[in-house]
């Protein structure tokens, strides 16, 4: 059954591509950050998960919304949960070692393993405790000795009973909830967050970008993880990012009235691997 696709002028922040557009603008990230973790943060700086990570994302199908790091080289990932799922906890495990395996690769030891935060900003109350802030905290069985290995995750919930945060920290979940802006919120996170947003769906350019994103992110994943399912081998998932990488490309051809060559180079194909989408097309048109 094809899934129902909302209109650019439509989505709230909860939806994971305009939460990728919003959180990727680095003074709204920085000041989420720093509302959220009580800290001064100089400057951020983006990491390219789809380069850095690429093993642990085709073959797992997880993406990092948004992945970054600060002057102190303290690592941050940050990710929209809107379905309930009962693996977060594994999942922020599989997380952690993979962001730890990317900063190893790049050379050094453990001993020199950054701080790092995992954020995960949930559209219900995963753990129940009506809490808008759970964080994980690990101790020595029996002590009050604290267990710390400079790795912290902090799960938020927009569905909150308590506030135990910060106004800017509680607005910002309550516009996740309610996607409500017709209310004054007071806080310079929200007015810059909703500015944003408002921003995204009035940019004609990200309609195109928007419609990569669908087919890219969502049905060429799906169909590669279904594929590779099936046959059990990478192949099946090759085969579905190649099927969606056509989507992209007939799309912007339809749509956006562009020629081969130029539905090409905009859907970001590699140019070596042109002449094989070309044929594709020719094939298939």
């Amino acid at each position: 059954m094809e899934r129902k696709t909302t209109p650019l002028m439509e989505l709230p922040l909860k939806n994971d591509f305009m939460f990728g557009q919003v959180m990727r603008t680095p003074e709204i990230c920085k000041l989420f950050l720093e509302e959220l973790l009580g800290k001064e943060i100089d400057h951020i700086e983006y990491v390219d998960t789809q380069k850095e990570m690429k093993d642990s994302y085709l073959h797992h199908g997880i993406r990092i919304d948004v992945y970054l790091h600060d002057e102190a080289r303290t690592v941050y990932a940050i990710e929209m949960q809107n379905a309930l799922k009962k693996d977060l906890e594994k999942r922020v495990r599989y997380y952690q070692g993979t962001m730890d395996r990317t900063e190893l690769l790049k050379g050094g030891f453990y001993s020199d393993l950054s701080e790092s935060f995992i954020i995960l900003v949930c559209d219900f109350d995963y753990f129940g405790t009506g809490l808008a802030v759970n964080e994980r905290v690990s101790y020595l069985k029996g002590t009050d000795q604290a267990y710390e290995d400079g790795s912290h995750v902090i799960f938020l919930n927009s569905r909150y009973k308590t506030g135990n945060a910060g106004l800017a920290i509680t607005e910002y979940l309550d516009y996740i909830r309610t996607n409500d802006e017709s209310r004054e919120y007071t806080t310079e996170l929200l007015h810059k967050t909703v500015e944003k947003v408002q921003e995204v769906r009035s940019d004609d350019k990200m309609e195109v970008s928007y419609m990569m994103w669908q087919v890219k992110f969502q049905d060429a994943r799906e169909e590669g993880r279904a594929e590779g399912r099936a046959e059990g081998r990478a192949e099946g998932r090759a085969e579905g990012m190649t099927d969606g990488a056509l989507k992209v490309i007939r799309s912007l051809m339809k749509n956006m009235g562009l020629s081969v060559e130029q539905a090409l180079v905009t859907a970001g194909i590699p140019e070596a691997e042109r002449p094989h989408f070309e044929a594709l097309l020719q094939q298939n048109p």
